[in-house]
């Protein structure tokens, strides 16, 4: 039983290094994410743009809240953009790692329930596994938290912790990671899927989302029927194989291989931006412990493990400043002694005000030279090393740093306020497995629901925990089957005077009927498409008219416009190809979508 329970701990234990990955991971792309989003800033998330927020709150489930809703202001939302990111950067380098996780949690569902128009795989994706990451140790490694965890307080050289973390949470958040996989396969009912095996053809010829390399590709039938049994009998195995208790470690490896290539060639043949980097945000969890020992053995050669850091011991602001420096830039094996316990040490530290430290040759280092030798034997941060090591940068540097060492009992006040030693917990309490097993049947029952064919309803409870913590997820990429056209919008208008003009691209032109050769490039960016997209099939009029009004604005918000050229009224319409299988000639049609005036006296009676 006992060997029975290790294996199990081994299968679904989690390394803590894995977890330090899977932070930094997940907080750069809340920022890229928040820099790709601030681009449409005002259109997608203030009263001004496509959707206001009564539209919003209307368009919106009843368990649904976001933090948004309390101002329509551009103001107010650049203020809140500005709160994420700083607070996504705190993540980042691992200060309070669970509380930044936990207010990125907030910020996450409330400009996703913003505007849930935009919604995608990608978002969901992203906002689930920031709750997981909420109840998981993330600050255990390679983090501010880690390097002023209480136990280096009186002891800067205790023996490090064993590197792997199991729980009910762990087990949880490997299954929440698999999920995307296994339950997307079972969606994928359609014959293009198992029958014709035709459903990676129909995926490159969506021209709206096409790469040049998807547009190059489709010259290969035999490829793409290859791709489409790898996908979709990846999807299948790979559940069973990673959690596999024999050949363990070869079999995860093996698929997380398998994994990482699919999700590189969704990223090169079609345009989904963010979604594959969230996805190997979210398979960081499952890399073994063994692959950061063979990282290890890299990193621990005699110049980096072979370096000690001497201190001076009455300064606590200097002795918290060695451990983070050691946390990010060092082995956990390097020792960070008091330089008064050392004789040939200490005066050296007197005589230059500075700490010292000792290379693998037993040359001498101190100011920001002491610093820049660190960044420079560091693997991951050598280029900064190098920048560092600049003329103007050095001499800057040691500027700072004299300034630094003449202010250090200031320095020591605002770090005893503001980076205290702290507990890291590196092990579940039994509040936290209870919230893992429940936030486990939450995901699970709701996944096991959202299959048609299963037949088996949401309990209230259930959609009613889902949708107001945004736990609720539907894995249906290219599900059951691959759309079958490609789409361009064409948006006709006419002025006061008469004219007709090109909405869509805010020109006096006439509109552009024929695909461009690159239609994915004719969008303005991934998120446009996408509301587009929505609004080719949406039958709420809320969300149509706002994205009426909202051009209405943008083109007649210029007051020395002539009257004559204002816009006056316009359609919104669709010209789609409907791709035929076997390379047949697509059949064209064209939808209307919805007809809207900017002045009373231009409605349709």
């Amino acid at each position: 039983m006992g060997q029975r329970m290790t294996s199990f701990k081994t299968i679904f234990g989690i390394d803590l290094r894995s977890l330090a990955l899977f932070r930094i991971g997940l907080a750069i792309l809340i920022m890229v994410d928040l820099i790709s989003r601030a681009r449409d800033l005002e259109a997608f998330y203030t009263d001004e743009g496509v959707l206001t927020r009564s539209a919003s709150m209307g368009y919106a489930s009843d368990f649904r809240w976001s933090i948004y809703w309390a101002s329509g202001s551009e103001w107010f939302v650049v203020l809140l953009f500005i709160v994420a990111f700083l607070v996504a950067f705190l993540l980042l380098i691992g200060f309070r790692s669970r509380l930044m996780a936990f207010i990125s949690w907030i910020f996450l569902l409330s400009i996703m329930n913003r505007n849930a128009v935009l919604g995608a795989g990608g978002d969901s994706l992203l906002t689930v596994m920031c709750f997981w990451a909420i109840l998981l140790p993330i600050g255990a490694r390679f983090s501010i938290d880690s390097a002023l965890n209480r136990r280096y307080q009186t002891e800067p050289n205790a023996e490090p912790t064993s590197h792997n973390y199991f729980s009910v949470v762990s087990v949880g958040a490997l299954l929440q990671v698999m999920y995307l996989y296994f339950f997307t396969s079972i969606l994928k009912t359609g014959d293009e899927w198992r029958v014709t095996m035709d459903a990676a053809y129909y995926a490159v010829h969506l021209d709206q989302m096409a790469t040049i390399f998807g547009i190059w590709i489709r010259d290969f039938p035999a490829l793409l029927t290859f791709g489409t049994y790898f996908v979709w009998y990846l999807e299948i195995v790979a559940i069973f194989l990673v959690f596999s208790p024999v050949y363990h470690v070869p079999l995860r490896l093996f698929i997380l291989a398998l994994l990482v290539a699919m999700h590189t060639t969704f990223f090169l043949a079609l345009h989904i931006v963010l979604f594959p980097f969230i996805d190997f945000m979210s398979l960081s969890l499952l890399i073994p412990g063994i692959c950061w020992s063979w990282v290890a053995r890299i990193n621990d050669r005699a110049k980096r493990k072979d370096v000690t850091i001497f201190f001076d011991e009455d300064c606590g602001f200097c002795k918290k400043t060695c451990l983070i420096l050691r946390s990010f830039l060092l082995p956990e094996s390097v020792k960070i002694l008091p330089a008064q316990k050392n004789p040939d040490i200490y005066p050296i530290m007197e005589r230059e005000n500075s700490w010292v430290l000792r290379d693998h040759k037993g040359g001498l280092h101190t100011h920001w030279n002491a610093v820049q030798y660190l960044f420079r034997i560091s693997i991951l941060f050598r280029p900064i090393g190098t920048v560092m090591g600049l003329k103007p940068v050095l001499k800057a540097g040691n500027r700072l740093y004299g300034w630094i060492a003449n202010n250090r009992a200031t320095m020591g006040q605002i770090t005893e306020r503001f980076l205290p030693y702290r507990e890291v917990k590196e092990q579940a309490t039994w509040f936290e497995n209870g919230l893992g097993l429940s936030t486990l049947y939450i995901v699970t029952y709701y996944n096991i629901a959202g299959i048609p064919q299963w037949n088996i309803k949401y309990p209230k409870h259930v959609s009613a925990i889902a949708q107001t913590l945004r736990l609720d997820q539907r894995w249906d990429m290219f599900a059951p089957y691959p759309f079958k056209f490609s789409q361009m919008p064409v948006i006709e208008g006419k002025t006061r005077g008469g004219e007709i003009v090109d909405v869509y691209r805010m020109t006096f032109d006439k509109p552009i009927r024929t695909y461009p050769k690159l239609l994915s490039a004719d969008f303005k960016n991934y998120r446009w498409r996408k509301y587009l997209g929505r609004i080719s099939s949406t039958k709420n009029t809320k969300v149509l008219s706002g994205y009426g009004n909202y051009l209405c604005r943008q083109w007649n918000k210029d007051p020395d416009v002539a009257k004559d050229k204002q816009l006056a009224i316009f359609s919104i319409k669709f010209n789609r190809l409907r791709n035929m299988p076997n390379y047949q000639e697509p059949v064209p049609s064209t939808i209307s979508v919805w007809t809207h005036w900017c002045f009373k006296e231009f409605a349709i009676k």
